[in-house]
This record gives C-alpha cells, structure tokens and sequence, in this order.
C-alpha cells in the first residue's frame, strides 16, 4: 500500500483537482466535515491558517493499494484512521473522496491542519516516516503484501543504497500524456478547429493529423492520439465553451463514432500492421515526388518552430502569472497580518480595561476570613470566576470567526477577480496563437505554390526551346 502526501496551500486548485472528471472513471466524496462544496471548504480552512502566520493550512494524502486487493467502505475507512493517528492530526476536520480510474481504486484525505483551540498548526514533521508506518499497520492488518519504503519500512540489510525513483512525477506525466506535450497538442488541434468549417471538415482534419475522434463516457466527443490516449475534445480547445463546440459539430453524430475501447483496439491494431519505418520511407519515395516530401518537410519545420516559440511565450505568461498569484499572496497576508496585531492589540487593551479591580487590604481580608469559614462563599466565587473566563473565551472565539470570515471573503473575491482575468489573458493569447499558427502555415503554403508555378514555367520554356516552333503537319 502506497501512502504519500505532505502539507499544502492552494485550495482552489486541489479542490478542482480531486473533482475532476475527466481523468477519472468515477469520483465519490465519502466524507466532509463541512457543509460546503469542496471548494469552499479547503478556502475556509486555508483562511484559518493566516490567523497562526503559516502558509500552508491543508495536509493532502493520497492512499492507493496494490491493484491486486479489493478494499471495502470499512477497510478505506480504517485506513484513514491509522493514517490520522500516525499523523497527529486526531480531531481536526477533513474530507475523504475516492478516485477510479483504469479499474483501479484510491482515495485522497485532506484535513485542516489549524488547530481552532490553540490557533496554531499540526506539525508535519517526519511525515514520510508517519506515512510508512501507517502504510506498514495496514499490510499487516489487511493481509496485503509488504512494499518496500525508503524510511520505516526499509530494511537497511537488505537496502543498504536509498532507493531513488526511475522517473520523476513529471517525466512521469509526460508519458501519461503521450509522445506531444499538452501545449503542442492544444495548438494543433485548436489550428485544425479554425481552419475547419464544420463538424465533419473538423473531423476529417484530426483524422489527418493522426487523431481518432471518438465517443466518449462522460463527454459528447474525446480524441485519441497515435499512443491511443485519451483527451478531451473540448480541453484541446481553449476558450471555445461547451455549448458552442456542441453547436459546431451538430452535424456529426456521436452514435455513428467508436467508443473509446474500439477506437484504442483500432489504433493499436493498425501500429501492429504498420510497416517496419525504413520500408515506409521506402513505399514513400517509390510513390510520392521528391518535392512533395521535401514540401512536407519544410511545412513541418515551419509548424515545430512556431509552436516551440508559442510555447516560450506560454511559459513567459505563466511565469509573470505565477508572480502576480504570488504578489498578491504576499499583500493578502501582510493585511492579514496588521489585522491580526490590530486585533492583539485590541484585545490586550480591553483585557486590561476589563479586569475586575483586586480588593483593598479590609476587604481581601474579610472575604478570606469569611470563605475560611464558609466554604460554599469561596466555592461560588471560583465558579463566578470560571464562568466569566468561560465567556470570555467564547467571546474571543466568535470575534477571531468573524475577523477571519471577513478576511476569507475578501481575499476570495480578490483572488477569483485574479483568476477571471489570468484565465482571459490566456484564452487572448490562445487565440493569437492558434491565428498566428494558421495564418504563417496558409502563407508558407501559397510559398510552395508559387515556387511550384514558377519552377513548372521555366521547365516549360526550356521544353519549347529544345523542341522549337511548333508547325502544321501538313506542311510540306
């Protein structure tokens, strides 16, 4: 049983990361100890976590056992608990949502790691050790096979090297993803869509550039790439919305598409019947004029370099991105900062404004001779005393919920405006691209034409001058 995880901030997108759809065959949320969606929640206990000064108020963990075992609602459930109390995050709220994908069952625990009674965070020190303990309790417990760590459950006899992945997670992604990176692909598939005008002249257009258009489970349409993985059709296509991708290909009928699973068996039935590359390149030169395939070429290589300097300007706009969310991470805590000292502050003040005044010399005297005597009067001062405290406490508690409720709210609203116009200035330059892309490879086209009509005229002058004038063959 695989444990892994570790502390986080960024509630909007792990929100939208565990609700998503399109990577998984099914998506459950088994528990949440809130009222609100998933969202709202991790926002809620991410704010809480500006009021202890740390940055990172959520703890992420994703469970997956071997494929090979079954795991019931009880087993999953108890393996929260294990994994809970190794962490010491015991009594702090959390949310369980389960993933299937391929066949294969795991499931995701967050929990708030703000501690409301002391308003400070869990600690997640020595979490991997925490994580392999657990993992190791539960191999155990559930009769599972034992997999091998790199902290408690490593024999250092047997291990003696610290084992070290063979790809990193991202390496790992990318081959997730096929052989073309998401942008290239994006580019391409959204220049096919507006050189298109229509459903089937789109359809047509992937199929040529190596795509499968398929029906998909969830979706009206998916594509598939020659490693027959799967994509979305409507993620390929930034800025197009739903509704108008649908209206697009109202000529095509998904009913007459193959389901994914014919489509894949197509697509793997066809790399099995391909010809070995040197005897295609042969097939190719023995059928199709030189120009053709050098024309393709250059096409090609004008199509690589556009994409490859798109992808740098990409980059650029996701790294002044990342340093706008950042900037504006920075200001919000430092206001979440002066509104905490203010209200320290505050609080000090009115604490000393409170205090009830110690009695003088006499009357300390007599109410300690009199509780001497009577020990129901000293009984019923110390509850006076506690129950004032207790009110106290209560009345600090409601005044930091509706401080760091009124800084949540701000702060989202700041943030989505962020969000709203990021999200534009992507769509914009999405857009320009895929224009951009069109526009250079209509230009490059009509280059190769005119080269093609120029060189087929000098070969027909050259042809007339050898041959000379033509005459009437009934001429004598």
């Amino acid at each position: 049983m695989i444990v892994k995880g570790g502390s986080r901030g960024g509630p909007g997108q792990l929100a939208a990361h565990l609700m998503r759809a399109d990577t998984n065959e099914r998506v459950e949320v088994l528990e949440n100890h809130s009222p609100y969606d998933l969202h709202a929640t991790f926002r809620d206990w991410q704010t809480l976590c500006e009021g202890t000064r740390g940055k990172k108020g959520l703890y992420h963990v994703n469970i997956d056992p071997d494929a090979r075992y079954e795991m019931t609602r009880a087993q999953w459930a108890r393996a929260v608990e294990v994994l809970e109390k190794e962490l010491g995050l015991e009594g702090q709220p959390r949310a369980v949502v389960m993933h299937e994908k391929n066949g294969r069952q795991h499931i995701h625990v967050v929990w708030q790691r703000t501690d409301i009674e002391t308003m400070t965070l869990r600690s997640d020190s020595y979490n991997y050790l925490a994580h392999e303990r657990a993992s190791l309790r539960l191999e155990q417990e559930f009769g599972h096979e034992h997999v091998p760590g790199k902290h408690a459950k490593r024999d250092r006899e047997k291990q003696p090297d610290f084992p070290r992945a063979e790809v990193s997670h991202d390496e790992w992604q990318q081959a997730e993803r096929g052989g073309m990176g998401h942008r290239e692909r994006k580019a391409q598939v959204t220049a096919l869509y507006e050189s298109s005008d229509s459903g089937p002249a789109f359809k047509a257009a992937l199929e040529d550039a190596g795509y499968v258009l398929a029906r998909g489970d969830r979706r009206d349409f998916v594509i598939l790439d020659s490693d027959a993985k799967v994509h979305s059709l409507g993620r390929q296509l930034p800025g197009v919305k739903a509704k108008e991708l649908r209206a697009f290909m109202a000529d095509v009928d998904p009913e007459t598409l193959p389901g994914v699973k014919e489509a894949r068996a197509a697509i793997r039935e066809a790399a099995r019947q391909e010809p070995a590359p040197e005897q295609a390149a042969t097939d190719r030169d023995a059928t199709a004029p030189q120009e053709s395939e050098a024309d393709r070429q250059r096409i090609e290589s004008l199509r690589a370099a556009v994409i490859a300097r798109h992808s740098a300007e990409l980059k650029e706009q996701e790294l002044r991105h990342a340093r706008e969310v950042d900037a504006l991470h920075a200001e919000q805590q430092a206001a979440a900062d002066k509104a905490i000292l203010s209200y320290s502050q505050e609080q000090a003040r009115r604490t000393l404004a409170e205090r009830p005044q110690e009695p003088g010399g006499f009357e300390k005297l007599w109410r300690t001779i009199r509780e001497t005597v009577d020990e129901e009067a000293r009984r019923q001062r110390l509850v006076l005393e506690a129950q004032q405290a207790r009110d106290a406490a209560d009345r600090k508690n409601d005044e930091i919920r509706i401080m760091v409720s009124g800084l949540n709210a701000a702060q989202r609203q700041e943030i989505d405006a962020l969000v709203d116009r990021q999200g534009k200035e992507r769509a914009d330059l999405l857009d320009d691209h895929a224009r951009d892309l069109k526009r250079r490879i209509e230009d490059e086209q009509r280059a190769i034409a005119l080269e093609r009509e120029y060189e087929q005229r000098r070969r027909d002058a050259l042809s007339r001058e050898r041959e000379g004038p033509e005459r009437d063959p009934r001429a004598r």
